[in-house]
């Protein structure tokens, strides 16, 4: 299997919210380095970060513009939307639920091997995640 095919498997798992399929697409050794501090390792680290996203953002989803790589990479161009209904756990501390809806561009960096992800890392503009839940700028004052 490509990596541009375990890429969309990921994705429908993840938006299907199947944690079950969307971890076992998860090599033992996967590495997860991420923006906000975020830096996971293995399927247990993989199944947090699947958490993560669904517990603060329940009704969640990503879709990919463009996707470019070969068998064992792929860079994707992705959005990611949903309302922050849940609490965000992040390793600064909790994000109580804010009711406030976000679309976030991020790009996506991932590698496979034997049909498994060993490395993902997405990279997205935290201040822009955290100016739409109102937690900084203008809002954030009021």
């Amino acid at each position: 299997m490509s990596a541009k095919q375990v890429l969309e498997q990921a994705v429908e798992a993840f938006n299907a919210k199947d944690e079950g399929r969307f971890v076992a697409l998860a090599s033992p050794e996967i590495e997860l380095p991420s923006s906000g501090g975020i830096n996971l390792r293995g399927r247990d680290g993989f199944r947090q970060w699947f958490q993560l996203w669904t517990e603060a953002f329940p009704d969640r989803q990503v879709r990919y513009h463009n996707i470019v790589g070969d068998a064992d990479q792929v860079i994707g161009e992705g959005t990611f939307t949903g309302r922050h209904t849940g609490v965000m756990r992040l390793p600064t501390g909790d994000v109580p639920p804010t009711g406030k809806s976000v679309t976030i561009d991020y790009v996506a960096v991932q590698r496979v091997l034997d049909g498994k992800i060993t490395y993902l890392r997405h990279y997205l503009d935290v201040m822009e995640l955290m100016t739409q839940l109102g937690l900084v700028g203008a809002e954030a004052k009021a």
